[in-house]
Formats: structure tokens, C-alpha cells, sequence
């Protein structure tokens, strides 16, 4: 997966294009009235343990109908079952970011990410970072449109019973790190492996 990562100065440069949307913070209690429609993708208790740990979901609403949300972390944020991953305090996380199908393509998560470079909604953070597919190249044309840029790739599997990540050294030095929270740190890194290397590696491989 691709991490992307923009300075955090004035806001979003693309604007949605959807007429009366409504782009806020949602309170836990109505995120919890919203994971009754299962194709929000919203669980109660993932609901529960990420507004526990911090995390801040900006929803887009029409209506009264919520069309899209994604979630700000400002601290270490669990990305996949045992992986984690690690932010230093200059960073925010942007994750699970989700839009109706039937309202793809009107620009709302652009929306939402303008939302989310209001200055009150930056917790004194300096960048924002996203993970995203290699593959997901909607996303990644979307972030790039915004202003973000690729800083490296993380890599994970699981294998023999054990988990093994893999960052770039875009990702070390941009304090972004992925760990297990029973065990540590995961990711190990030969020095000698640039960003331009593991692109090749990862794109050749791909």
C-alpha cells in the first residue's frame, strides 16, 4: 500500500460538487443511530472503541441521510487485526473513508477532507497521512488532486502463525511506524533499499 502525506495549510484544494451537502463532526451517539443501515459499513462497537481511542469521524450528511464519512486519528490506530500503526505527534491519520456508491464521483470525500483542514480540526498536527492500495487508483488520483503526495509503501502478511510488516524509509523518517501491539515493532528495512527501489519492486511485482 501506497501512505501519502500533505502539509496541513489552508484547506483541500477540490470542492464536491454535490448541491446542499453538509460536511461536520458526528457525535458518537449519532454514528450509533447510523450503524443501523448496514451499508454505511459502521459497527457499534468499532464505533465505540475508535471514538474511545480519540478518533474523530467527519460525516457528509443530505438531508438527514448520511452520503459519505471518514474517520481523523491523532494518535497510533489499529489498520488491520494485530497491525497497528504508529504516528508520532506531528501526524494525523485520515482512515476509513466511505461514500454511498450511488454518490461516488461527486467529490465528497474532497469535501470532508476540506472540512478536516479547518484549523480547529487539527489538533496542532502539522501533516495529514493516508494508506491506500496500491491498487485503489481512485483514491490515490483523488489525494494527489488535494495536494497529498506519496512518501513511501508499507507492506504486511501473515504467515507460519506470525505477522511481518515492511515500511519504506519514506515512512521512518516521516515517523510512521506498524507494530503488533502484544510484540512490538514488526517492520524491518535493508538500508540499501530506497522509495524509487521498493516503487519498481512493488509495480513490477503488481
Amino acid at each position: 500500500m501506497f501512505v501519502l502525506r500533505r502539509v496541513l495549510t489552508g484547506r483541500a484544494r477540490v470542492a464536491s460538487t454535490r448541491a446542499g451537502l453538509e460536511c461536520r463532526p458526528l457525535e458518537e451517539a449519532e454514528l450509533l443511530a447510523f450503524a443501523a443501515d448496514p451499508r454505511l459499513e459502521l459497527g457499534e462497537q468499532w464505533i465505540r472503541e475508535a471514538c474511545a481511542r480519540g478518533s474523530l469521524c467527519l460525516g457528509a450528511l443530505a438531508h438527514g441521510e448520511l452520503l459519505g464519512y471518514t474517520w481523523l486519528a491523532f494518535g497510533d490506530t489499529p489498520y488491520a487485526e494485530g497491525l497497528w500503526v504508529g504516528l508520532d505527534d506531528r501526524l494525523r491519520y485520515s482512515y476509513k473513508s466511505f461514500v454511498r456508491p450511488e454518490c461516488r464521483g461527486e467529490r465528497i470525500i474532497q469535501a470532508l477532507h476540506a472540512l478536516a483542514d479547518s484549523p480547529e480540526l487539527r489538533r496542532d498536527r502539522h501533516f495529514t497521512v493516508d494508506f491506500v492500495d496500491a491498487d485503489n487508483h481512485a483514491s490515490l488520483a483523488a489525494l494527489e488532486r488535494s495536494g497529498s503526495s506519496r512518501i513511501g509503501f508499507a507492506v504486511y502478511a501473515r504467515g507460519f502463525g506470525s505477522l511481518f510488516a515492511l515500511r519504506s524509509p519514506g515512512l521512518r523518517r516521516a515517523g510512521i511506524s506498524l507494530y503488533e501491539p502484544s510484540g512490538g515493532a514488526l517492520d524491518a528495512l535493508s538500508p540499501q533499499l530506497s522509495d524509487a527501489e521498493l516503487s519498481s519492486e512493488l509495480v513490477e511485482g503488481g
